[in-house]
Formats: C-alpha cells, sequence, structure tokens
C-alpha cells in the first residue's frame, strides 16, 4: 500500500547568455559602415592618401611634367576616399546637422571654387593643345604669322591658368570649425579629416596649375630669340620636336584632369543631396 508520495518542484534553468569573443566583436567594429570612428577604415584611408599628397607636394623644386601628372593622381585618390567617407549614414547625418552653419556654407563654397577652377584648368589645356598643333603646322608651312598668333594664345593661356590659381587659393582661407561647436568625438574626427582632405586639395591644386603654367611659359619663351641664334632649318626642328614633347604630355593630361573635374563635381553634388530633404 502506498502510504505518499514525494513532491519535486521543478524550475525551468536560466541559462546565462553567451557572450561573443572580444575578437569577434572587435571585428564587428571594424566591419561597421555606419559609425566612423577614429578608427575607422575610411578614415584611416582618407589619411594616408592626405599623407601622401602632402608628400607629394614637399618635392616641389624646379616643375616637371612628370612631378603635375602624379599630383593630379594623389589628387584624385584623396576625392574619391572622400567621396566614400562622405558616403556614410553618420556623415550624411553630421552633413544635415550642419545644415545652414558656417562651416557647411564654407565646405559648399570650395567645392564650388574647385569645380571653377578644375573645369577652367580642362577648357585650358584643351585650348594649349590646339594651339601647339597649330604653331606646329605654322613651322612646317613657314607661316610666321600663324606661328606668332599660336604663341599669343599660348602667352594668354598661361596668364589664365595663374588667375585660376590665385581663385583656388582664396579657399585656403576657409577657417576650420571652432572649437567646441562639434562635442560627439566622432563628429569631431570626421570634421576635422574633411577639413584636411579640402585644405591639401585646395593647396595641390594650385601647384598643380602653376606647374602647368610653367610649362607653357616653357613652350613660348624666346621663340625669336632662339631662330636667330640658330640657323632657319635646326630652329624648324628644335621647335617641332618641342612642341611635339608638349603635345605628348598633354593628351595624357586632359584625362587627368577630367578624372579630378569629375569627382570634385561628385563631391558638390553629394553634399547637396545630402542637404536637399532638409530644404
Amino acid at each position: 500500500m502506498v502510504t505518499g508520495f514525494k513532491r519535486y518542484l521543478s524550475l525551468p534553468v536560466t541559462r546565462a547568455p553567451k557572450r561573443r569573443p572580444v575578437a569577434e566583436e572587435k571585428a564587428d567594429h571594424v566591419r561597421s559602415t555606419s559609425l566612423p570612428c577614429p578608427s575607422h577604415p575610411l578614415i584611416s584611408h582618407l589619411e594616408d592618401e592626405i599623407a601622401a599628397l602632402r608628400a607629394w607636394h614637399s618635392r616641389t623644386g624646379p616643375y616637371r611634367l612628370g612631378w603635375v601628372r602624379f599630383g593630379l593622381d594623389r589628387l584624385e585618390r584623396v576625392l574619391s576616399s572622400l567621396t566614400e567617407l562622405l558616403r556614410l549614414p553618420q556623415a550624411q547625418g553630421w552633413v544635415r546637422r550642419s545644415r545652414g552653419s558656417v562651416w557647411t556654407e564654407r565646405l559648399l563654397e570650395d567645392s564650388i571654387r574647385l569645380a571653377d577652377g578644375f573645369g577652367t584648368l580642362r577648357l585650358e589645356i584643351m585650348a594649349m593643345s590646339d594651339h601647339q598643333w597649330t604653331a606646329r603646322t605654322a613651322i612646317r608651312r613657314r607661316d610666321e604669322p600663324r606661328f606668332a598668333g599660336s604663341a599669343r594664345s599660348m602667352r594668354r593661356s598661361k596668364k589664365d591658368l595663374v588667375r585660376v590659381a590665385s581663385a583656388l587659393k582664396s579657399a585656403t582661407r576657409s577657417p576650420g570649425t571652432p572649437r567646441g561647436s562639434v562635442t560627439d568625438a566622432a563628429e569631431a574626427e570626421l570634421t576635422w579629416v574633411v577639413r584636411q582632405a579640402v585644405s591639401e586639395t585646395v593647396v595641390a591644386s594650385e601647384s598643380v596649375v602653376l606647374g602647368i603654367a610653367t610649362a607653357v611659359r616653357f613652350g613660348t619663351a624666346a621663340a625669336a630669340a632662339k631662330k636667330r641664334e640658330m640657323g632657319d632649318r635646326e630652329w624648324r626642328r628644335s621647335e617641332l620636336e618641342r612642341l611635339e614633347r608638349l603635345g605628348a604630355w598633354m593628351e595624357p593630361l586632359q584625362s587627368r584632369c577630367e578624372r579630378v573635374f569629375r569627382s570634385v563635381v561628385n563631391i558638390r553634388v553629394l553634399l547637396l543631396n545630402t542637404l536637399t530633404p532638409c530644404l
């Protein structure tokens, strides 16, 4: 005969949540594309490109054709990295929150100055390419008035390039964000690196334009004096070779200027599109 039963109380076991390894959490942090911070890959990459652009600019010395081409390549890399950074959600949120501030207005102003500068530079390079072709044709045909006209056009292009460089230089006067206006550490880092990218781009762009202007001056200076010193036949041969070298240099320069111009335009369009929902 059963006299009794023992009762047992069964409680569900509460398991402690599994904690992911620290290495895995750090890996997820590095892969984040919405929260840029001082260690974010895009910020680090942009800082590296800015440093490379500074290193290029520090080796200015006498302007050389290869130096100018390499500078345009460096400019394109900085602008491409800046574009990728500004596409991040937090970067776009930062731009929207800064709408109407002196910082945002000057960022837009600098972008339009760069776009105007490289747009003009692109047109001037195309014009100079036509001028040197005209000069070569005039030398072959012994058409001195036509050669003199092309030389004057090249000198005008040089003056226009100097004016472009002067206009670009004014963009470097735009001050950075005042201290205390940005309280978030991530936004402060973002503000700093964007300001550095724009400032270094403006300084390098001015040097590129002046380098091209120097090459144009080299292509037209003292042509008449050289003709008097050398015989006509020797002068024509030497002048044709020099103009051919100048034309060969300008051909790849056009495509590089086009890419930099499009990169600047893309940044300005990105900024305007980011601000559009707030208008």
